[in-house]
């Protein structure tokens, strides 16, 4: 499943034990100015317990990547920082699955990076991925021309650019 943005809405926010743990993020990672939400969600069931996970956006920049923090509640915590303009999860049956973000860096170039979840929390794994679906000559990467891999291609939208 692919998610971004537009598809964390108020309406997945459940205000009160959820706004103490983003609090606490935001402030831990100096968030607060321009560009800064914390007041939305994308909610999904990540590990199959029937409980939701929140992936809050905690700060955008002008690329439209995110700083996005993920949420569970009951007990309410803090599973992981996650950066990048799209989400994917790739879901394992029967474990927390692996997140994949993609962040932009300019109109044909980006990079992907995967987190795993681990003693409790997500954390990166692995080096940054390099994408080029631009021209090898111009690109910033010098010379990768690394496509979006064909499942990340064909990942189902969690919802529609509208955000519904």
């Amino acid at each position: 499943m692919k998610f971004g943005w537009s598809c964390a809405t108020p309406a997945a926010y459940p205000s009160a034990k959820l706004t103490r743990v983003v609090n606490r993020a935001m402030k831990q990672h100096g968030f607060g100015d321009f560009g800064s939400w914390g007041d939305r969600a994308f909610a999904f069931d990540l590990n199959g317990d029937h409980r939701l996970e929140f992936f809050v956006p905690l700060d955008c920049g002008g690329t439209g990547n995110c700083t996005w923090g993920l949420f569970a509640l009951n007990p309410e915590r803090q599973l992981g920082i996650i950066v990048g303009q799209y989400l994917y999860i790739h879901r394992v049956a029967g474990q927390w699955p692996d997140l994949i973000s993609y962040s932009h860096l300019s109109a044909v170039e980006g990079s992907m990076m995967t987190y795993h979840f681990s003693r409790r929390s997500y954390r990166s794994f692995g080096p940054r991925y390099p994408i080029n679906q631009g021209n090898s000559d111009s690109d910033i990467q010098r010379g990768v021309n690394h496509q979006l891999p064909a499942f990340l291609e064909s990942a189902k939208a969690a919802c529609n650019p509208s955000g519904s």
